[in-house]
């Protein structure tokens, strides 16, 4: 595919508020677009009206033609480094593809970017520049300018991860923060570290599936199949022939052989959800397929895998094991590597406001709505108060009912009322709330002291002179 890709020149594309119809990227279409489709990159975040506005104008002129603006989010147009972690992945993106860089329209640093990227990324990519007509001589229309440079052949799948791993998010489906930045750049690596086990810990809700998919996506098996499982979804019998498959006539209804999923991700990558609730026979069924690399379809032979395993709960497994619930050689097996992902009041108010804000531009694109809600100021104080038992799923599912039942502005009168029970019934002092969240944290670690005052950002000694004046226990 031949892919046009330029900047918006902000300045030079616009004339009193219209469309340049002389304007650098107007130019280009107009006498030397010969692609598939355009990429127009903007700076902003998202809703550029000026991006906006240039698009639909070539879109009406061409309508022929594939135009699409792409937001980068970039607050410092003129910082190369900041531009180079944003056009990287997604000059990724498009290894497949003829690009034409148009570099005739950004800043000074925008166009260092595209250098750079030329030299390095290996990529199908060549430099265009265009010269006004009134600079070309004896002629009536621009000119367009290939700049000619010599390709580097040093290997950048180093570089390529690295700016991935940046991304604001995996993919238009999930968002990373602040809070949650260091768990991805960790499994990023991990991704790269082909054979280990992965054992993703959390509450329900919090995004463990997401970060299993982002270790897949950022490994050598991204091209091979990707397969989920729920384990606590299914009884033994029924899990066993789901994972490992089963020959015909091995049980009543058997009627033809059929592969397990273990099978069918041959190559590439398994996850098996809630993993804590499995029975001690399934538990000693997957510990043999982690030792031997094999699997025992029912009614056949063993048969070699070649499998990366990604596992998460919901559940303690230490403390599982300590009951004798859990085998403590399975879990070495699977905890080679653990990942914690925390709940969303965990990861604090400033990182729950960008997922609200997240999810409302993401559930009027998804939801086909014209208007991007607007919630009032007593609406958004009351989402920021509320605990999220349900997490992210609870909190995305909330804003999806918000544009079901609403067009424009959310008041607070017309949120569910379970949102708004908890701060009323609850004591608004602070004393309270740093209370509950002391007793909260420490749950989460077990009582662990030393782990609950590194998650809250205190010295130990804080830490127990704070159980001390609450008079917390049982801890």
């Amino acid at each position: 595919m031949k892919t046009l890709i330029s900047w918006v020149a902000q300045t030079n594309d616009f004339v009193s508020g219209a469309v340049n119809e002389t304007g650098p990227n107007c130019t280009f279409h107009k006498y030397f677009f010969k692609g598939d489709r355009h990429f127009i990159l903007s700076t902003r975040k998202s809703d550029d009206t000026r991006t906006e506005l240039l698009v639909n104008f070539l879109r009406r002129t061409y309508p022929d033609r594939t135009i699409e603006a792409v937001y980068l989010d970039i607050e410092d147009p003129i910082d190369h480094q900041e531009i180079q972690s944003k056009v990287t992945p997604f000059l990724a993106s498009l290894k497949d593809d003829q690009i034409a860089l148009f570099i005739s329209p950004g800043t000074p640093a925008m166009q260092v970017v595209w250098y750079l990227s030329h030299m390095s990324m290996n990529l199908k990519t060549t430099l265009y520049q265009t010269r006004e007509a009134r600079h070309t001589a004896g002629k009536e229309k621009p000119e367009l300018i290939k700049i000619n440079l010599s390709n580097s052949s040093l290997p950048v799948t180093a570089v390529y991860h690295q700016e991935e791993i940046k991304r604001v998010g995996p993919s238009d489906d999930y968002k990373i923060t602040p809070a949650i930045e260091q768990i991805y750049l960790n499994a990023g690596k991990v991704a790269q570290t082909d054979e280990v086990t992965v054992l993703i810990l959390g509450e329900s809700g919090t995004g463990k599936e997401n970060l299993a998919k982002y270790i897949h996506k950022n490994s050598i098996r991204k091209e091979k199949p990707y397969i989920t499982v729920n384990c606590s979804a299914f009884n033994d019998q029924l899990l066993e022939s789901r994972l490992f498959g089963y020959k015909k006539g091995a049980f009543t209804g058997a009627d033809k052989d059929t592969p397990g999923l273990f099978e069918l991700a041959n190559e590439g990558t398994i996850f098996l959800d809630e993993i804590g609730d499995i029975s001690p026979y399934m538990q000693q069924a997957l510990l043999r397929v982690l030792q031997e690399k094999e699997i025992m379809p029912l009614g056949g032979k063993a048969k070699k895998i070649d499998v990366r395993v990604i596992a998460a709960t919901n559940q303690n497994l230490v403390k599982r094991c300590e009951e004798k619930l859990f085998r403590w050689d399975l879990y070495y097996r699977l905890s080679v590597v653990e990942l914690d992902v925390p709940t969303l009041l965990q990861r604090g108010k400033a990182d729950l406001k960008t997922m609200i804000e997240y999810f409302l531009t993401q559930k009027k694109r998804q939801l086909k709505k014209s208007k991007k809600l607007i919630l009032e100021k007593e609406a958004m104080e009351i989402l920021l108060s509320y605990s999220y038992p349900g997490n992210i799923r609870e909190l995305e599912n909330i804003i999806s009912r918000l544009y079901v039942f609403n067009e424009e502005t959310v008041s607070a009168e017309i949120l569910p009322k379970r949102l708004k029970q908890e701060a009323i019934d609850k004591p608004m002092n602070w004393e309270y709330i740093e209370k509950e969240h002391i007793e909260r944290v420490l749950k989460h670690f077990n009582g662990n002291k030393r782990q609950t005052a590194i998650a809250i950002g205190w010295a130990i000694n804080t830490l127990v002179a704070k159980i001390e004046k609450y008079g917390i226990e049982n801890y």
